[in-house]
């Protein structure tokens, strides 16, 4: 039997259309469904914050090793000076 042209679903609601709880029905569903989501957004605002961030940060952490080379005597001022030119 049609409801609303989009047949009788997976056998839990009125409609094919998923929503919260199609899966597993009742309050457990819900639960479930919005655990599920908020791990895909979590992970999305991840991957961007990895994907965008990830350029900027580098330039300043290799110039404090550079610093700490310096720092410790493994170069000395002109290689420290010729390294951060090359850095920037």
């Amino acid at each position: 039997m049609m409801h609303g042209g989009f047949g009788s679903g997976f056998g839990h609601g009125t409609s094919w259309i998923c929503g919260p709880g199609i899966f597993f029905p009742g309050p457990v569903g819900w639960i479930i469904t919005l655990l599920f989501w908020g791990l895909i957004i979590y992970l999305a605002v991840r991957f961007f914050q990895f994907l965008f961030s990830g350029s900027r940060r580098n330039p300043t952490s290799r110039l404090d090793t550079l610093k700490d080379r310096l720092a410790r005597g493994e170069i000395n001022e002109d290689e420290y000076q010729r390294l951060k030119t090359e850095l920037i």
